[in-house]
Parts: structure tokens; C-alpha cells; sequence
């Protein structure tokens, strides 16, 4: 059965391209997620995302075991949002524990250089971003805020934060890869 419809250039043909994949296999999806994943909000951010990570990447249309390939970027997607999760938790609880004790004599190079590092992705965050998407990111990534508080501050709802968020994630990553490529160049 093919999932992709023949002009992927369109990202309308991608949202129904995905849209029929959640229709055919929501239910496997949902259960894929929720056998990993034990935090109820976490599983139903997971499944937002997927959802948004098959418009953005569609499905290969040569494609066999549909339930496989499902799973296997289920996993995929698991294991990157908990490694980008981790990643910027660290990066904000050194940045609490400095701003937390700004006289310390003892700060490690280390935390300070991760703190500059911090600090330059909420600047890139604020100005690179539009407003919502950086309003939602810092947010939850500095402020450490939830989702549900983050959508009361927001006056939208959850599953809009999660987009702003999301879409905000991968813009941020495509600048840094970009910055990286210059700087290697």
C-alpha cells in the first residue's frame, strides 16, 4: 500500500500522506509508544511528534513490513527525543546551578563554557525563530515550564505548544548544522 502521494514537493500531500498512515496504524502506533514510554504526557507528545516527523520525512513508498518500518522509527524518534531531552536538561540545570551561585570561586571551566553555550541558543532561539516558536521554546527548555503551563501562559492549547516547539526544534537544529558547516568550511 503506498503512503506517499506522487507530488511530495507539496507538504499539503504529506500531511495526508501521514494522516492516512495514523488512520491505517494509529492504534499500533499509539500502543508501539506507550509500551516504551510510561509518562502519559511524554507518550502523547511522542505521538504528536511522530505524526509531525512523517509529514516532514514521508514515507518511502517501496516499503514491505508497513508495522516494521513503523516501528523501527518509532524507536528512532523515542531515542532521539530522549537523547535531545537529556541534552538540554543538562544544559539547564548547569545553568540554574550558576545562576543559582553567582559568587562561587569553584565554577568548573567546563560548566561555564556549557553555560555560554546555553546562552547562545536562547540568543539564536529569540532572534532566528518566529515569536510563538521561541516563546514556546524558552519556555519549556529555560524556564523548564510544562506543557499545560506553558499553553495557560500561551493562551493556546497543548498540542499547538507541542508544534511551536517541535517546528522550533528543527529550525534550531538546521542553524546550528548550518553554523557547524560554515565553520568547518
Amino acid at each position: 500500500m503506498k503512503y506517499r502521494n506522487p507530488d511530495p514537493s507539496s507538504s499539503g500531500c504529506n500531511v495526508a500522506a501521514a494522516a492516512k498512515i495514523f488512520g491505517d496504524y494509529g492504534d499500533f502506533i499509539r500502543k508501539v509508544i506507550c509500551s516504551k514510554v510510561q509518562d502519559e504526557d511524554q507518550a502523547e507528545d511522542l505521538f504528536q511528534n511522530f505524526f509531525l516527523s512523517l509529514v516532514s520525512r514521508p514515507f518511502p513508498e517501496d516499503i514491505q513490513n508497513v508495522e516494521g518500518y513503523l516501528y523501527k522509527a518509532i524507536i528512532n524518534e523515542i531515542a532521539d527525543t530522549n537523547r535531545l531531552t537529556k541534552n538540554y536538561q543538562n544544559l539547564i540545570s548547569e545553568y540554574a546551578e550558576r545562576n543559582n551561585h553567582p559568587r562561587s570561586q569553584e565554577i568548573p571551566e567546563k560548566v561555564v563554557m556549557k553555560v555560554d553555550e546555553a546562552n547562545k541558543v536562547f540568543e539564536i532561539i529569540e532572534k532566528r525563530l518566529p515569536r510563538t516558536e521561541a516563546q514556546a521554546s524558552c519556555l519549556q527548555y529555560r524556564d523548564d515550564l510544562s506543557t499545560t503551563k506553558i499553553a495557560e501562559i500561551m493562551n493556546v492549547r497543548r498540542v499547538t505548544v507541542r508544534g511551536y516547539v517541535h517546528e522550533g526544534l528543527k529550525r534550531i537544529r538546521r542553524i546550528l548544522r548550518d553554523r557547524a558547516a560554515r565553520k568547518s568550511e
